[in-house]
Formats: C-alpha cells, sequence, structure tokens
C-alpha cells in the first residue's frame, strides 16, 4: 500500500528514524532477492523528534552520505510514515469495484479522518467482502498528513533523490516479514472461523523510540498500531541508574551489555511489556476470538540479548526474531555479510520499503 506511487525503473528503500538513515537496495536473483546496495547512517540527537524532521540540514547531510556509501542504482526511493501523522482505519463500505470507490473514497475519509481532507493524503485498500454482511466489504483507509510528506519529500529532494513511493511502516514491516519462514506468505490463505485454529500473529518492530504493531489473522492485516517506546527508554533507565551520561549509557548498552544494572533492565522490561499489553488489549476488545498466538520481533530492540525469552516468559506469547536478511543473498565481495545478516532484524522496513520496486 502507498499513498501515492509512481513506477520507475528501480526504487530503493529508505527507513529514516530518529536515530538514523538506512538504506536498502534489492535486485532480482535466482532464488529471490539480492542486496545491491546499503547504508546506515547515524543522525544526531533530536534531528527528528516523534517522526517530525526538525534539523532539516542534518537528515540531508545523512541522506547524501548515505547515496554516497552504498552507491546505490537509481534515485527513486520508498519511505514511509509512522505515529501521530498516520491514520491507519478498517471500514465497511458498499460493494464497489476499486474505481467506484475512488470517486468516493474523499466522502469516506471525511467519516473517519480528524483532519480537513485537504490537509492529508489518502489512500485505500479493499480486503475483501465483510464477515457480518455480504452486501458490505471491508477497506483499510490510510490519511497521513500532507506536511509531514512534503518534508520528507523535500530533505529527499535536496540530497538529490526522488520520491516515488510513500508507504506505513507497519505495512513496510508486513512486506519485509513475508521473505522470513517464520511468516511465510499468506498467499491462498481462506479466512478460518473463531472456533478453528486461525494462524494469528503481531509483527512488532522495536526502534529507538517506535515501535510498529501489524497484528495479522490468517495473513490479512486485523489491527495496527505505533507507539512512541523503545530502544532510548533502555539508554535512559541506564543512563539514570549508572549515573551517566546519555552517550555514555548508549556506549554501555552497545558495548558492554552484561554490565547493565538489572534494575535497570527490569524498569525497561517493565515499561515495554505495558506498552505491548495496552496494545494487544486494544486488539483484543473487538477481536476476542481471535487471541494473539504469535510475537515476531524485529527492529534495533531485537538485537537486545535474550529479549525474545524474556517477552515470551512476561507475555506467555511465544516470541521470535524475525530476519529479513536470512533469506537475501548478500555477497561477500561486497558486504560484511556476517555483520548484515547480524543486523538484520534492524533493517525490516528498509527491505520492505525495498521490496515496493518489484511490486506488479
Amino acid at each position: 500500500m502507498s499513498f501515492f506511487s509512481n513506477k520507475s525503473e528501480g526504487m530503493m528503500g529508505i527507513d529514516i528514524s530518529s536515530t538514523g538513515i538506512k538504506l536498502v537496495e534489492l535486485a532480482s536473483a535466482r532464488s529471490g532477492f539480492e542486496m545491491t546496495a546499503m547504508a546506515m547512517i547515524p543522525l544526531p540527537r533530536d534531528a527528528i523528534v516523534e517522526n517530525t524532521i526538525i534539523d532539516s540540514t542534518a537528515v540531508t547531510q545523512a541522506l547524501i552520505e548515505a547515496v554516497k556509501t552504498a552507491k546505490p542504482s537509481t534515485r527513486n526511493v520508498a519511505f514511509s510514515v509512522s505515529g501521530n501523522a498516520v491514520i491507519i482505519k478498517t471500514i465497511s463500505v458498499p460493494v464497489a469495484d476499486e474505481f467506484e470507490l475512488e470517486t468516493q473514497i474523499d466522502f469516506e475519509a471525511d467519516q473517519h479522518v480528524p483532519y480537513d481532507i485537504d490537509d492529508v493524503f489518502l489512500d485505500f485498500q479493499i480486503q475483501g467482502l465483510s464477515a457480518d454482511d455480504p452486501e458490505q466489504m471491508d477497506v483499510v483507509l490510510v490519511a497521513c498528513k500532507r506536511e509531514i510528506v512534503e518534508d520528507y519529500r523535500l530533505v529527499l529532494s535536496e540530497a538529490g533523490l526522488q520520491a516515488a513511493c510513500v508507504d506505513c511502516a507497519v505495512f513496510a514491516l508486513e512486506n519485509a516479514a513475508e521473505l522470513t519462514r517464520e511468516h511465510g506468505s499468506s498467499e491462498g490463505m481462506v479466512h478460518l472461523s473463531p472456533d478453528e485454529d486461525a494462524d494469528v500473529h503481531a509483527l512488532i518492530n522495536i526502534g529507538a523510540n517506535m515501535m510498529n504493531i501489524n497484528v495479522l489473522i490468517d495473513g490479512q492485516t486485523s489491527f495496527v498500531r505505533d507507539q512512541f517506546y523503545g530502544g532510548q527508554n533502555l539508554t535512559e533507565e541506564i543512563q539514570k541508574e549508572h549515573g551517566i551520561s546519555y552517550q555514555a549509557a548508549e556506549q554501555l548498552k552497545s558495548e558492554s551489555f552484561a554490565e547493565i544494572h538489572p534494575d535497570a533492565l527490569e524498569r525497561f522490561y517493565v515499561g515495554l511489556t505495558s506498552e505491548l499489553v495496552r496494545s494487544l488489549d486494544f486488539y483484543s476488545a473487538s477481536n476476542a476470538e481471535f487471541p494473539v498466538r504469535k510475537l515476531m520481533l524485529s527492529g534495533g530492540c531485537a538485537l537486545i540479548p535474550n529479549i525474545a525469552i524474556e517477552l515470551e516468559q512476561r507475555l506467555g506469547i511465544d516470541t521470535m526474531i524475525l530476519n529479513p536478511l536470512q533469506q537475501i543473498k548478500v555477497s561477500e565481495k561486497k558486504f560484511d555479510v556476517e555483520h548484515i545478516k547480524r543486523i538484520g532484524p534492524m533493517l525490516m522496513v528498509s527491505v520492505g520499503l525495498a521490496l515496493r520496486a518489484f511490486d506488479e
């Protein structure tokens, strides 16, 4: 799903987050996909706050450096938006084809979007007939504030790049997850009734300060949510517990994890599980008959030692780490394969964005 898409030759995925730029370009390979370009460039703290670009110069320079490092074959970019600027809702509308729905989507959106329709980009995706009424169909409606999209397009343009596709992080996450053995392709799956063993799992991408959640029932998006909680919360707990600077706390987290005081880790996990429980409760409020059976983690926090075990024990739900690069060919001549495979969970969104180049 994209807010707008100009089909063009080649397209790379760029995940612009609060902590840095993650660039990935893929090419078709005999066995699936091959990585042809990749770069991760850090951003100064507070250059982006809650998905709002504060320091456009720093972001532009990081994009220029990412392109210089990765040397991609294209200047066309797919990027994502998330957080408070994005509204994603599943609505029911009378059965219609895509063209008919396109002519009336502004009217439908006006009933569900709390912003002036002229101030947002709109898109939709038809899910299928409603389970409750065969004369209605379920449609995923997406709206994003124009000013947010335009800010991102501007820094891309200033870096010599062309925005070819705008996506939602939760949908890019799903796109990348389909490459993994754990998630697999849901194509051809049929919707099961509540009394059958439905496949219900939650994709949870935990970054520095944003958590993207996408709950799927038999491969179909049922619930999405973005929350402001992530690795920066752990850094702040380390900072308080050890009485050190933010930068020193970041260094301790990345280089000497075993030395972190258990109380700091405990407070982080209490906060994280509380946020997850809140989201899962929101989901269950309208889908109690389809309980989440599995959590699939990605993002920078997925690299925290034993995080899957911790969350599984605290939530009582099977938990695993997703790594999209396990199924992508990475050349030993071009990349440090061991390093890239290790950080694969951090690249879920950028890989999902890069896959948009192969949409039919």
